[in-house]
């Protein structure tokens, strides 16, 4: 007589949370560590440090939280082979997560990047 139980969470887990995570991106990311200015909406403009980088986006960390769904400009200088560039990214907040005491992860999507900055995403990740 065969069981009609559900198979063990551990069955169930071994490919589940792993898939659903590498399955939402599609692209592989950059680890990038260097300072950005975040200019949003409203004043002050605030501090972070890049994260990683993928064609889409990014993410950083800041001191204080960013509302998912705010815009903002981010200011910062790439190492591309060429040499270092200046470049501004429009991108909006999609999550921002408590990380520590002073310390958000904000996960950054691309808004309509110039063709400079276009070009200089490219070039850094090859």
């Amino acid at each position: 007589m065969k069981s009609s139980a559900p198979p063990q969470a551990s069955q169930d887990t071994a490919q589940g949370p792993q898939a659903a995570v590498s399955s939402r991106r599609r692209h592989d990311r950059l680890s990038l560590r260097c300072p950005v200015l975040i200019q949003l909406a409203a004043p002050p403009e605030r501090e972070g440090s890049l994260q990683d980088m993928s064609p889409q986006g990014l993410s950083l960390f800041t001191a204080r939280p960013i509302e998912p769904g705010s815009r903002c400009t981010l200011r910062l200088v790439l190492p591309l082979p060429s040499g270092p560039r200046e470049v501004a990214l429009a991108a909006k907040a999609v999550y921002s997560s408590y990380t520590g005491p002073g310390a958000f992860r904000i996960g950054m999507l691309f808004m309509a990047l110039s063709p400079d900055a276009q070009a200089a995403v490219r070039e850094l990740l090859g």
